[in-house]
């Protein structure tokens, strides 16, 4: 939009030059909308005529999300104009489109029902100068003109364009009388009917003028009205919401009428009182869901469109949608509350527990993990930890998992680092002492997992197990009583296909397929599976009767099934198993029974079964509407005689959490403990829960309630990188049956010229070099003395961590501002910090240089003059004060000389040969392991370890790409290390302020295997595998060439 204009098109007094700039930016809105509206023209309509791509220069494919986002909003906006026009009429029928932008609804209609567009016109109205270029286009546009008849431009009175069939007002929305009096020089307004369209338009005005536009549509006769706009059901606090709502707020295109108008019967209530006694009102969500709207045939097309999985996601952002079809005709229907109305209701008839949840927040992007599963670990102490394994982060899918604890352990839980690869959307069950079994899951929606794994919680070893009989992901698993084995049920092995079937895993036979007795079940993905613990009978002849529940799930018309079954699993010794469902949606509850299986049918929920026999429901979506807060989290009886929900909790604690790809777990006493979680809002960011939180249940009372008092919170301590050595880890036998890996003493040499210094560097082994001239620091620099030439008050950024093994992955450290003079003596009294000088001036663009950083100390330091090579190509010079703490394992890209100056340190260096065994993610220089740990429990015996201790005055050379890990001999200890290039090219191009960026070629070749990689996505797996496996092999030839 743009300012006001008068008849002549020259700007009104009264918009103040702010004004009209707020108005630019929303006009600014239009831009983004066509570029995701011309994605979907083309990917969603392939053998239709393409408007959007005369707005739009270039073609940009969104992502998958914005894609259906946008597909619905325009399906919405199609349906109720067809609906309109075919609708028997002895009127003219004119579509108004208020705050249309570059919207090509009329050309659409024009397209697809010809016969209905006969008797109508359309007109387009915004802005002026949104209008004028959009006049220009049509005028240009063959495509565009040449289906109008009669065409006019710049006619006067706001009117840019005009036809037969379809006119262009240039007009500030506010300007009501301008808008009529253009519109009655078109048409004969006594004698037409109007459908007015507001896309997500007049919400950028004040309430009060948007108000007046829907009060004055209603005064024309016969009309309806289609707005499509944002709501916020659930509160500005609500996850999504405050995202939404700091993204326009950024944009400075502010929702004004949300807030008045922020759930839908407040919609409806808005309309009504101005003048449309017919309206119907409900969320694009449940819109999506209606037949009416949009058919199960039509969503399931949707499938083989594009991959798609992001559900939750979907569905937070269409519930935060209202569609109102008002018409000024009345009729007999009576208003129908919507579902998250009618769902807010059941918090009134059941026991209603108000929470203060312990919450630990996590820092900075730890903890940063949805779509993942939760896991529990055991230390040989038997302390129990918490593992929050793979999942997606914030960048890309995850191959690792974040560490939970509930107080400081006696003993740190010994992991080992080889194991599955990066995946979400997986499942892992614990089956007791048998082990913990991780399940399938998905790199892509198209590319679904076969494989399974065991843990052996002995000592905490992934095995890879029984493959299953085919790809699966969302699938619900459960373990069966106290058994060794598990059922499966459901799932999808690709975009678009959902297992039919269901499995029963056995450690000593693998995956077994049942016999599904009766029709009461419809295969789903994303269900929730329970077994009842206490509902287990061995029966005559080794037959086995397992009980439990499933619900709710996307069944394969594309909407949260209406589902609530109970299942009786029958095992015999010799033959096949089966398994029977019945329908659970009759049980009479004190609760609406209706009411009550709406929200327990869910996708995406967790559910944790207590042994009380008590099942907690938390989080997921449901369909028709979004989860009200007070029934995010429901306690559930299982029992036999009912399935009602017995409590829901009144999460009241602040941050409040996004339930929504959350891992949960159930530890002793009744705690349940919720990790990561999140979702991307659409187009407008992504939400990340900021912290772990913690519950617990106390079954003491007929009603079982809340207890936070005394509970131990559980929080995040660290961050465990996985390898996926899948061959290494298949033939090997268990740690406690290696040998360790052989250490070497890397040699001590003596080097006194630069000529023979150069064949080290031309070697590439790291070396130490012994009895060099360091200059007068070796003598002089004690700790006083360091403090002394720089000042006790000089602020220095030192790592402050928790533990003695520092971890960059896990961020186990706080960056702290403290004063020397205080950093220097708490290292000498055991305080766990570390000091890694950055540039004085420029911490964040330029590399250390002691000479620039610290001259007080400069000139007590030289490198002997056989080191002129590292002198001339040097990079930087960094002051290290070590205190009683271990470097994380790591390498540098450049070479360089660690010079020990004051105290002893122990270096353990490894040959870039052993980068695959050592944990390193893809695109990091840094690992997790702790070496000094692992060293001596066979886990690292096919790696090479080289291992140095310093004292002062020895230089050890560590080349590049050599990963190497360091500990303390002493409380304190000074060094500075000098970075060089040896390279003459290569090197990334940009910021590197430590010296370690990867080289450019890797970075691109990262870019060029994700391109390779999706080449093959739409292949079976399989084959897919095969041939990246025939690529890999070839690739990995050429290191020789």
């Amino acid at each position: 939009m743009s300012p006001t204009t008068n008849s002549e098109g020259h700007p009104r007094p009264g918009r103040s030059p702010k004004e009209r700039a707020l108005d630019d930016l929303v006009m600014a809105t239009n831009s983004s909308s066509i570029v995701s509206k011309r994605s979907v023209e083309r990917i969603y309509y392939p053998d239709e005529p393409h408007f959007f791509r005369f707005f739009v220069k270039k073609f940009q494919r969104r992502a998958p999300l914005i894609n259906r986002g946008y597909y619905i909003r325009l399906h919405v906006i199609d349906v109720a104009v067809r609906r309109f026009l075919e609708t028997p009429s002895e009127k003219k029928k004119v579509v108004v489109n208020l705050g249309c932008g570059s919207d090509v609804l009329p050309w659409q209609c024009m397209t697809r029902y010809p016969d209905m567009c006969h008797n109508a016109k359309f007109v387009d109205i915004d802005f002026p100068d949104l209008i004028e270029k959009k006049c220009r286009v049509v005028q240009e546009t063959p495509e565009l003109n040449s289906p109008l008849t009669g065409l006019k431009t710049n006619v006067g009175n706001h009117i840019q364009l005009c036809s037969d069939q379809y006119v262009e007002i240039g007009c500030d929305l506010r300007n009501i009388s301008d808008i009529e009096k253009a519109l009655s020089t078109v048409v004969d307004i006594a004698h037409c009917e109007f459908m007015f369209v507001a896309e997500v338009s007049i919400t950028y005005m004040e309430p009060i003028h948007a108000d007046s536009v829907i009060e004055w549509a209603s005064t024309l006769g016969q009309a309806e009205f289609c707005l499509l706009e944002q709501i916020i059901p659930e509160g500005e606090d609500h996850p999504f919401a405050k995202t939404m709502l700091g993204h326009f707020k950024k944009l400075k295109t502010p929702l004004k009428s949300i807030f008045n108008y922020p759930n839908l019967n407040a919609q409806r209530s808005r309309f009504v009182r101005r003048g449309w006694p017919q309206v119907d009102v409900r969320s694009l969500w449940e819109v999506w869901s209606s037949d009416q709207w949009l058919s199960a045939e039509g969503r399931r097309k949707l499938d083989s469109v594009e991959p798609f999985d992001e559900w939750e996601e979907f569905a937070l952002f269409a519930a935060h949608y209202c569609v109102v079809i008002a018409k000024t005709n009345q009729d007999d229907s009576r208003k129908v509350s919507s579902s998250h109305e009618t769902l807010k209701r059941l918090t009134n008839e059941i026991s209603l527990i108000s929470s203060t949840m312990e919450f630990r927040e996590y820092s900075g992007t730890r903890g940063q993990r949805r779509y993942g599963a939760a896991m529990k670990l055991e230390s040989r102490l038997g302390e129990q930890f918490l593992a929050n394994t793979f999942g997606l982060g914030p960048n890309n899918r995850l191959q690792s998992y974040d560490l939970y604890e509930n107080g400081p352990p006696i003993q740190h839980i010994e992991l080992q680092h080889a194991g599955p690869s990066s995946r979400m959307c997986h499942t892992t069950t614990d089956l007791g002492y048998h082990g913990i079994l991780l399940v399938g899951g998905r790199t892509s929606p198209s590319s679904a997992l076969q494989d399974s794994w065991l843990l052996d919680r002995r000592v905490n070893r992934w095995e890879r197990v029984h493959d299953l009989p085919l790809p699966l992901y969302r699938h619900g698993i459960t373990r069966l009583g106290w058994s060794d084995m598990a059922l499966l049920i459901g799932g999808k092995s690709d975009s678009s296909t959902i297992f039919s079937g269901c499995l029963i895993y056995q450690p000593s036979s693998g995956w077994t397929e049942c016999e599904i007795l009766g029709s009461n079940y419809k295969p789903v993905f994303g269900a929730l599976l329970v077994n009842e613990q206490d509902m287990t009978f061995p029966l005559m002849d080794g037959l086995v009767l397992f009980h439990g529940v499933l619900a709710g799930g996307i069944s394969q018309d594309g909407v949260i099934a209406n589902q609530l079954l109970s299942w009786a699993l029958r095992v015999p010794k010799n033959s096949k198993p089966t398994i029977e469902f019945k329908d659970l949606s009759h049980l009479e509850s004190s609760v609406s029974s209706n009411l009550a299986v709406v929200n327990m049918n869910r996708f995406g929920a967790s559910g944790l079964v207590f042994p009380e026999g008590c099942l907690s429901l938390i989080g997921g979506i449901i369909s028709n509407g979004i989860i009200p807060r007070d029934l995010d989290i429901l306690l559930i009886d299982l029992s036999a005689q009912s399935f009602e929900i017995l409590s829901t909790i009144r999460t009241t604690f602040i941050p409040r959490p996004l339930l929504i790809g959350v891992s949960t777990a159930l530890c002793d006493k009744g705690q349940i403990v919720i990790m990561g979680g999140g979702a991307t809002c659409f187009s407008m960011g992504t939400f990340w829960n900021p912290g772990c939180y913690t519950l617990r249940y106390i079954f003491a009372t007929p009603v079982p309630t809340i207890h936070y008092k005394n509970v131990r919170p559980w929080l995040l301590t660290q961050t465990v990188e996985l390898t996926g050595e899948m061959e290494r880890l298949n033939n090997s036998t268990s740690s406690s049956g290696k040998q360790s890996a052989i250490k070497v003493d890397i040699p001590r040499v003596r080097i006194s010229t630069a000529s023979a210094f150069l064949a080290v560097l031309k070697a590439a082994k790291p070396v130490v070099i012994e009895e060099s001239e360091l200059g007068s620091c070796v003598k002089t620099w004690s700790p006083d003395y360091i403090v002394d030439q720089l000042g006790f008050d000089r602020e220095v950024v030192v790592h402050e961590a928790s533990s003695a093994k520092m971890d960059f992955n896990s961020k186990n450290f706080v960056y702290a501002r403290k004063r020397l003079g205080d950093t220097v003596q708490a290292m000498a009294t055991g305080h766990k910090l570390y000091l890694r000088a950055l540039s004085e001036e420029h911490p964040s663009d330029q590399p250390a240089n002691i000479k620039v950083d610290f001259p007080q100390l400069a000139g007590g330091f030289q490198l002997p003059d056989a080191l002129s090579f590292v002198t001339e190509n040097e990079f930087s010079s960094v002051l290290r004060i070590t205190g009683p703490v271990n470097m994380w394992l790591h390498y540098d890209v450049m070479a360089n000389v660690y010079c020990q100056i004051t105290g002893s340190k122990k270096f353990i260096l490894f040959p870039p040969s052993d980068v695959t065994r050592l944990s390193f993610a893809p695109g990091s220089s840094s690992s997790s392991i702790d070496v000094f740990s692992e060293l001596e429990s066979g886990s690292l015996s096919e790696t090479h370890p080289h291992e140095a201790v310093l004292k002062p005055g020895d230089i050890l050379f560590i080349p590049p790409l050599w990963m190497h890990t360091a500990t303390p001999l002493s409380n304190l200890g000074i060094a500075i290390n000098v970075f060089f290039r040896n390279l003459e090219n290569g090197y990334s191009a940009g910021r590197d302020v430590y010296g370690n960026r990867d080289l450019a070629a890797y970075e691109k070749g990262r870019q060029d295997i994700a391109r390779v990689a999706s080449t093959f996505s739409k292949l079976p797996p399989d084959v897919r595998g095969f041939y990246i496996k025939r690529l890999a092999h070839e690739l990995s030839q050429k290191t020789n060439d």
